[in-house]
């Protein structure tokens, strides 16, 4: 990847921007400037060597919604389109992450998405109250705070239902090699439009059951564990 590195005095200033919210531990001398917008998330075993390494940060809050606002913001001012994480901390209902930001092109940023399963749904329960799904003829009852693994069937379409006749309904069909899939439902969480290296947009939705942008939804994955 062809990287063209902006001057020192641009990165100072850049980091002073956001040195109120975010802590830098860690940062590069230069700033690349790459076409390929978003943010992935790089999964564990995908190896860096291709990758350019921009900064460490640390990010701190009690609310998600809050965490990734702040790891939107970095990467945007650090001209950053991939993460991965680092280290997780959680004390007193405040969550601390520590987060690596790379610079990657779109080849790399398609290898790294082909570890991801295939065919697979996640439903991330409501923070505050049980949700009822209902996939195919199977009824469900999602914990506060729960995640449930469905595995579409090979060669088959599902019907997946919430809150009944007069709720909402969504069909998926089992594809060869389809992206992992993750929902959530109700009021407070957070959706992202867009999947894998695609642009970021934040969103928040109120109500229904929406799609979990997958980059965000690994990350929050983590941080439940």
């Amino acid at each position: 990847m062809k990287v063209l590195v902006s001057t020192l005095l641009i990165l100072t200033n850049i980091l002073s921007s956001i040195g109120q919210e975010i802590q830098i531990i860690k940062k590069t001398d230069s700033i690349p400037k790459i076409k390929e917008k978003g943010l992935a998330y790089i999964n564990p075993e995908t190896k860096l060597n291709d990758y350019y390494f921009i900064a460490k940060i640390k990010i701190e809050s009690n609310n998600f919604n809050t965490i990734l606002s702040k790891l939107q913001r970095a990467s945007i001012d650090l001209n950053a389109n991939a993460f991965r994480l680092v280290e997780k901390d959680i004390f007193n209902n405040k969550t601390s992450i520590i987060v690596d930001l790379y610079a990657a092109n779109l080849d790399l940023v398609k290898s790294n998405s082909k570890l991801n399963e295939s065919n697979v749904i996640y439903f991330f329960g409501n923070d505050s109250k049980n949700q009822k799904i209902k996939i195919k003829k199977t009824k469900i009852e999602l914990n506060p705070g729960q995640i449930y693994r469905y595995e579409i069937p090979k060669n088959e379409e599902i019907k997946i239902n919430i809150g009944g006749i007069t709720g909402e309904t969504v069909y998926h069909k089992w594809k060869e090699n389809q992206s992992v899939i993750f929902y959530a439902f109700g009021a407070g969480n957070l959706s992202t439009s867009g999947n894998g290296y695609s642009t970021v947009n934040l969103n928040i939705n109120t109500g229904k059951i929406f799609e979990l942008k997958t980059d965000f939804a690994k990350l929050l994955m983590e941080l439940k564990k």
